[in-house]
């Protein structure tokens, strides 16, 4: 098991953290649980309720919406976060492509430390504008 301090250094390298103060990220470490994921593990499905996100550490993710892939998430990167926290269903399912670990974090659990820290939120909302300028650029 990765302690919080690991778990930190890992959420720095995710572009989606990558603006939220070091002692921020502890509290978010702190309610990331490391699971293990199978081949063909269902994370999350299509439509259902996003109650939870995953960030990728070792394997790899598939993202598949009306049967087809959109989409290869590997170490770093983050499946179901938008949805998370918009709070709308899942606009796909993620479905674990090989022997993959992953952090999992509760939607509540999320939004709370978004209300008690407002770094959380500010360095989120920056990763989001960031992504949306790029997306619109290219």
């Amino acid at each position: 098991m990765l302690t919080v301090l690991e778990k930190v250094e890992i959420l720095q390298k995710v572009p989606l953290f990558r603006d939220v103060p070091t002692e921020s990220l502890a509290r978010i470490a702190a309610i990331a649980q490391e699971v293990a994921l199978e081949p063909r593990k269902v994370l999350y499905k299509e439509n259902a309720a996003a109650d939870t996100m995953f960030v990728v550490l070792e394997g790899e993710i598939s993202l598949v919406a009306n049967g087809q892939e959109r989409q290869k998430l590997g170490p770093h990167r983050v499946a179901g976060a938008l949805a998370l926290l918009a709070s709308t269903p899942q606009p796909e399912s993620a479905v674990a492509l090989l022997p993959t670990v992953a952090l999992e974090i509760d939607q509540q659990e999320f939004h709370d430390v978004m209300a008690d820290d407002f770094n959380v939120t500010r360095g989120i909302l920056r990763a989001v504008i960031r992504q949306m300028s790029a997306e619109s650029q290219g």
